[in-house]
């Protein structure tokens, strides 16, 4: 369990911790000197019973809000610490809503310094923060009274807070899910080398593990692995944990830099489609391209956002795009704080619908949908390409495993190749091939169909979806492939003067045998009709052959010559001469050496040298 601080400056949030976990939590000198916080500051807390929860010091300065932000994201509790002599004040408001945009689940108020007030101040005290609380979507339990002086109160709260972590997690935190660390702090240990620290916000991973530091790419190995203060062999979720990375250099990462594994296909994007939400205090309406400050994990960057329907009124709501200044990894699910350009406040925040959403993305009814199937659907609706199995938990917010048993349960959804898509745009693509297929027929009666590699172009989409759309007609019986040719079931080739014109072509072909007349011959006579025509529908039926581009043979005729080969050829591998055909036939070289062509095609026989062998 996390622990984190939020409240105003000089309330006592680094003394309350160091009472808890008898940890100095100002280790910089600056702080010292100052005596305010500066930096995160971490400790572990021991909570007994073997239990031990990772506690956050925040600055409270107003100054020091991104860092606070900071701080606080992956935190389980948060304890809002007000000084009961002062009671809320500015910050505390501030953090508050943070706190709340961030989506943290649970709190414990605490009411600090409470030996520098009289009993009837604390209780007025009280009755305010309970009162103002009680509008907070975290679920905040009564106020804690405590003196980090005194030591008033802190065991109770200590109590508290380990009865909160023997609760179960209000969102399950799977270590099968997909490895993600926010990086805080860096530095570099003689003999580790460079060293990051942050909260493992999902997955986990061990000593070995291939890592990947993003914006940048920076790939590493881990080396050792601390968490809460000890050595370990794998940092788990919801645990702070310091990571040494073999092959990384000190100024590849940095704070607002995310750890990763490299398995998955993670990536920094310009671009954030969001849900967000602007506080109801916002000094002035969020207008379309109003530049913002957008803090997501330990990351800031300036953006412009674009709300869908306008201009967004203080205490209202939209689906809006992020775009980003400096790309931010993200994925589906994310809370995310907006903090104005100038004067810099904090006014509202969100959660992220689509981590790297398509520049000319549409957007689905289902995306801003509560139920996480729905959503999927929309995701990979908007993508014309699909979205890839190995990245789909990413776009989600989800495991790679709950992502795809999702998808699979979804009639919506297909996977084609390595890639979800929607079933429409399969559907889609099969159309276009249908109407495709019925034009060839109508722009070529005689055809027996449409060649297959013309038809899967025609349906316009890439090779697998293609590929699908053509396989989903076939089992249906709405195309027929048969020897590379796509044809609907009903279609039967003719030529334009009926069966009467294909008859009287195959039969002038009969009779001609072995020595045929070729198309120009058969054009000239004028009494055929469309030739052509009629000898694609009688060659699609098998009654005659292409031996030549320009010559066309009646099966009868080949099986004829075919005979004639294993007659003069005897056994298999026998011998056959051009002259000892033309001998037997009569016929001339210009029918004979086709023919033999042919033969050697059709793999009766085998051309060696001058002869032919009968294969």
């Amino acid at each position: 369990m996390i622990v984190g601080t939020a409240g105003h400056i000089d309330h006592g949030k680094s003394a309350l911790l160091a009472a808890l976990t008898g940890t100095a939590m100002d280790r910089l000198a600056e702080e010292r000197r100052r005596g305010i916080t500066i930096d995160l500051n971490f400790a572990p807390l021991d909570l007994g019973a073997g239990r031990t929860a990772g506690v956050v010091d925040v600055p409270g300065h107003e100054d020091f809000v991104r860092t606070m932000v900071a701080g606080a994201v992956g935190v389980d509790v948060v304890l809002l610490v007000i000084a009961a002599d002062e009671g809320i004040m500015p910050q505390s408001r501030e953090h508050l809503a943070i706190v709340e945009q961030l989506g943290v689940p649970r709190g414990i108020p605490v009411l600090t310094k409470v030996d520098l007030v009289e009993p009837d101040w604390l209780a007025l005290v009280r009755e305010e923060v309970i009162r103002w609380l009680g509008r907070s979507p975290v679920a905040f339990g009564e106020p804690a009274a405590v003196s980090a002086l005194t030591g008033q109160g802190l065991a109770d709260l200590r109590r508290r807070l380990a009865d909160l972590a023997g609760d179960p997690a209000p969102w399950p935190q799977s270590d099968a899910d997909a490895f993600r660390l926010p990086v805080d702090r860096v530095f570099s240990v003689a003999g580790t080398g460079t060293v990051v620290t942050g909260t493992v916000w999902s997955g986990s991973v061990a000593v070995g593990d291939a890592v990947t530091v993003l914006p940048g790419g920076h790939a590493a190995r881990v080396r050792s692995i601390e968490s809460f203060g000890r050595s370990t062999d794998r940092a788990v979720p919801g645990s702070r944990t310091a990571l040494g990375l073999a092959g990384l250099d000190r100024g590849d990462a940095g704070r607002g830099h995310v750890v990763v594994t490299a398995a998955l296909p993670w990536t920094a994007s310009p671009l954030l489609d969001v849900r967000l939400a602007l506080l109801g205090q916002a000094a002035r309406p969020l207008a379309p391209r109003a530049r913002v400050r957008v803090l997501l994990g330990t990351a800031e960057a300036m953006a412009r956002v674009y709300p869908r329907g306008g201009t967004v009124p203080p205490g209202g709501s939209a689906l809006a795009r992020l775009a980003l200044e400096a790309p931010v990894v993200a994925r589906g699910g994310d809370r995310f704080v907006l903090r104005s350009y100038s004067p810099v406040t904090t006014i509202g925040g969100g959660q992220v619908l689509d981590p790297a959403p398509p520049r000319r993305a549409t957007w689905p009814p289902g995306l801003g949908a509560a139920e996480d199937g729905d959503r999927l659907e929309a995701l990979v609706a908007r993508r014309s390409e699909g979205a890839p199995a190995a990245g789909l938990g990413l776009l989600l917010g989800t495991s790679s495993a709950v992502a795809e048993e999702l998808a699979a349960g979804r009639p919506a959804l297909r996977l084609v190749g390595d890639r979800w898509r929607s079933a429409a745009s399969v559907g889609r693509a099969g159309e276009r091939l249908l109407e495709a297929v019925a034009a060839f027929h109508e722009g070529n009666a005689a055809a027996p169909g449409m060649p297959l590699e013309t038809a899967r172009r025609a349906a316009r989409a890439e090779a697998p979806v293609a590929e699908a759309a053509l396989a989903d007609l076939l089992s249906a019986e709405r195309l027929v492939v048969a020897e590379g040719i796509v044809r609907l079931p009903q279609f039967r080739p003719s030529a334009p003067g009926g069966e009467p014109e294909v008859d009287r072509v195959v039969t002038l072909l009969r009779e001609a045998g072995l020595q045929p007349p070729g198309l120009g011959e058969l054009d000239a006579r004028g009494d055929l009709g469309d030739v052509r025509s009629a000898l694609r529908v009688a060659a699609g039926r098998g009654w005659v052959v292409a031996v030549e581009r320009e010559r066309y043979y009646s099966a009868e005729a080949l099986d004829a010559f075919v005979a004639l080969l294993r007659s003069v050829g005897g056994e298999a591998g026998g011998e056959i001469s051009v002259a000892a055909l033309r001998e037997r036939t009569g016929l001339s070289r210009k029918f004979l050496i086709p023919l033999l062509e042919w033969a050697d095609a059709q793999r009766v026989t085998r051309r060696v040298g001058d002869l032919r062998h009968l294969v």
